[in-house]
């Protein structure tokens, strides 16, 4: 898993969560994130160059399954 893909998407969730990220296999949702916010992370990701879909984040719920999708995004056809 590339680094630096998962510091970028930890950064843009906690920019949207207002906390630090301490848990690479935490859910998005559990965290108090929504649809909403979801969605403003997959947008910020793909203006940072993530290649990923707007559900993005609703597919893949915690940091490293997004960072594991962003690498082979054959895996967003999977859910």
């Amino acid at each position: 898993m590339n680094e630096s893909i998962v510091q970028t998407l930890s950064r843009l969730w906690e920019e949207a969560l207002g906390e630090p990220v301490t848990d690479i296999d935490a859910d998005f949702f559990d965290l108090g994130g929504d649809s909403l916010m979801a969605l403003t992370i997959a947008t910020r990701a793909i203006d940072a160059g993530l290649p990923m879909p707007r559900s993005g984040v609703l597919r893949r719920s915690t940091v490293r399954q997004l960072a594991e999708a962003v690498e082979k995004p054959e895996l967003f056809e999977e859910v």
